[in-house]
């Protein structure tokens, strides 16, 4: 096939994201959108002219000629919507998390291995350069042995109540902190033993309605004492600050996205900035790179080393233990 052809479902905020990398992918068209909003369904028009669009995801998922979809829907609607693109025998990336009902998302993996499809999950962390950079240096044992890493995500502001809901999104545990988790396992290369968690006091005060929090601070245990430290927050005020600090036997690795993405290596020589990790927009240049991977590996029929509903099951789960940690002040095993 010269070009993958992909429908895209959803155009919120994370479906304009990807949007924009389809936008300039060289390797797919997008042949048909779906979004019950008419006000995306005209920004999809003037994205993507061409292609059908849908205000029924059903539809748009029958598609003729379609090889596989993109799904950057609301939460709750994952599961039924990569059901039904299995079903349609589509290859399926699919933002983060697959399902909150870690048991469903184990169930749709089972079923793209049975029909032999992809079902990729959204950790795009993991293909943005400053990550990549620090995962070959982690693995060709640069910094020695792995003893622990600290990853935080704080976002400058929090979003509506109404997408905090446990319900919806699955709440600061689960939204944000799979994508520290999934990096964590990938890291250590290795799963989390238990974990244990405390929230910090309340800053949006409209979040405890819809069970939420806004500040939370998690201790993941490996074997051998290794250990990661997560620390999320929705109000840092001065910018979408993300950060991952690896420390080793023999050096360490840094990943900072602000003021610009970059991977710095720390050894007995000094401190350097490691080449080819420099990037402007993390996040962008993720989501372009996941993308292309997916398109290659449907095509190809080689889908090791992506995260796929196994991945997205395993950092649901642990997310799901953060949360059940915080409250009961215990330690969880995972």
């Amino acid at each position: 096939m010269s070009r993958f052809k992909i429908v895209l479902v959803g155009l919120g905020r994370m479906g304009r994201v990807h949007a924009a990398a389809l936008i300039k992918s060289q390797s797919v068209d997008v042949v048909a959108v779906a979004d019950q909003s008419s006000a995306s369904i005209e920004s999809a028009r003037e994205m993507f002219p061409g292609a059908a669009m849908y205000s029924d995801y059903r539809q748009a998922l029958r598609h003729a000629g379609a090889h596989g979809c993109l799904i950057a829907s609301p939460t709750p609607l994952h599961p039924e919507m990569v059901q039904q693109a299995l079903a349609n025998y589509l290859h399926v990336l699919c933002e983060k998390p697959l399902a909150l009902d870690v048991d469903l998302a184990r169930q749709l993996a089972e079923q793209a291995k049975s029909r032999q499809l992809l079902l990729q999950i959204g950790h795009w962390r993991r293909f943005s350069p400053p990550w990549q950079k620090a995962k070959r240096l982690v693995d060709a044992g640069v910094i020695g042995d792995l003893l622990m890493i600290r990853l935080s995500q704080w976002d400058a502001n929090s979003p509506p109540a109404s997408f905090c809901d446990v319900s919806v999104s699955g709440g600061l545990a689960i939204d944000c902190g799979v994508h520290e988790y999934d990096l964590a396992e990938w890291f250590f290369g290795a799963p989390v033993k238990a974990v244990r968690a405390w929230n910090l006091p309340l800053v949006e005060r409209s979040l405890k309605s819809v069970g939420d929090v806004d500040n939370l601070c998690a201790v993941l245990e490996f074997a051998d004492a290794r250990t990661a430290f997560v620390d999320l927050s929705r109000n840092c005020r001065y910018g979408d600050d993300v950060r991952t600090e690896i420390l080793g036997s023999q050096g360490a690795v840094f990943v900072d996205l602000l003021p610009t993405g970059r991977t710095r290596l720390a050894t007995k020589d000094g401190v350097v900035e490691v080449e080819g990790s420099q990037v402007a927009d993390a996040t962008a240049a993720g989501v372009e790179n996941q993308l292309e991977s997916f398109v290659s590996a449907a095509i190809s029929g080689n889908f090791d080393d992506l995260p796929d509903g196994r991945a997205s099951a395993r950092s649901t789960e642990i997310g799901h233990a953060v949360t059940s940690a915080a409250k009961s002040a215990k330690r969880m095993t995972v």
